[in-house]
């Protein structure tokens, strides 16, 4: 009979989870060439770092901004560092991943929550009969009265269609993000939750902004993208096919910055992609399946001055094509 592996000391396991809430974050810029000494350092670190690589595809539903809350949780006080280092690395020693973010203080997605991890999608179906439509690495909270639906738009990107208007008076739909609130009237529009602005992109209908940066309600029509600041109407221009071309499974670019686009197509990797600053200001034209992101950076290795350098399953590096060190 085959003897179990070795159990993974708790201190190694909250030591590699640690490990990887920083390269997550980008904590330092010799991330990588630390956790390369802790994994050299002892067989049990190379053990559990190994078991971290297996979970690595859930794990990776921990976006940056809920990696930031988690790394908050971890910083404060000794006692709730001590319990949430202690729950998170039950998951470094085998157990869900699922569990941790579900019931984790600080990350936790309540039971009227919905979200998706990486390259994922989710449908749901509204009271009233408006449907809403997650993209990848998205989390929303729905709250519910007699009268009203509102979505609390918490990160990512989402797609509304709003039902045809009942014989009864119709429930108001109300949606929230970080810098205001939207409600829509006979609508199909996307809306996505940036780092300091949300765009909205309506393709039928009309969405009124009815609290944020406006002293009276904004009208965006048919056919128009809105990109709101906490301070102000940034920018209004007309709906291109690339602001809902994650419905159909693809990314669409045209002429975009290098960077740009390799942030977009991180949403939808398992894993990291870092590009040399050298190569930000690259162009990218095309359309690219979000599915299969490791071909899309293939084809840019061919159409682009730039070779692809894999550090593990899960980080790849995108360095101009001479680089040598």
């Amino acid at each position: 009979m085959n003897s179990p592996p070795p159990t993974i000391p708790e201190s190694v396991a909250r030591d590699a989870v640690e490990l990887l809430l920083d390269w997550q974050m980008q904590a330092e810029p010799d991330c990588w060439e630390r956790i390369r000494r802790w994994r050299a350092a002892h067989p049990d670190h190379e053990r559990a770092w190994q078991q971290i690589e297996t979970t690595q595809q859930q794990l990776s539903v921990l976006s940056p901004a809920t990696t930031r809350l988690a790394r908050n949780t971890l910083s404060t006080g000794r006692q709730s560092r001590r319990r949430s280092l202690k729950v998170m690395a039950l998951l470094c020693m085998g157990a869900s991943s699922g569990w941790l973010i579900s019931r984790q203080p600080g990350i936790t997605l309540g039971q009227d929550q919905h979200f998706t991890g990486t390259g994922e999608q989710l449908e749901l179906q509204l009271p009233g009969g408006s449907q809403v439509q997650l993209n990848s690495r998205t989390a929303i909270r729905l709250s519910y009265n007699q009268h009203r639906t509102q979505i609390h738009l918490l990160q990512g990107e989402i797609f509304i269609q709003t039902a045809a208007p009942p014989a009864e008076p119709p429930r108001s739909l109300l949606i929230t993000t970080q810098q205001g609130v939207l409600t829509p009237v006979g609508t199909a529009f996307n809306v996505r939750q940036l780092h300091e602005t949300t765009q909205v992109a309506v393709l039928a209908g009309q969405v009124r902004l009815i609290q944020g940066p406006v002293q009276q309600p904004h009208l965006i029509p048919t056919g128009e993208t809105l990109l709101i600041s906490n301070t102000a109407l940034v920018s209004q221009s007309q709906v291109t096919p690339a602001d809902t071309a994650w419905r159909q499974g693809m990314l669409i670019a045209e002429g975009m910055r290098l960077q740009q686009f390799i942030d977009q197509l991180s949403r939808y990797h398992q894993g990291i992609i870092r590009l040399d600053p050298t190569l930000a200001e690259l162009r990218v034209s095309g359309s690219y399946p979000i599915q299969d992101t490791r071909r899309v950076l293939e084809s840019l290795s061919h159409s682009l001055p730039i070779r692809l350098e894999q550090r593990s399953r899960y980080w790849i590096t995108l360095r101009p094509a001479g680089y040598s060190g």
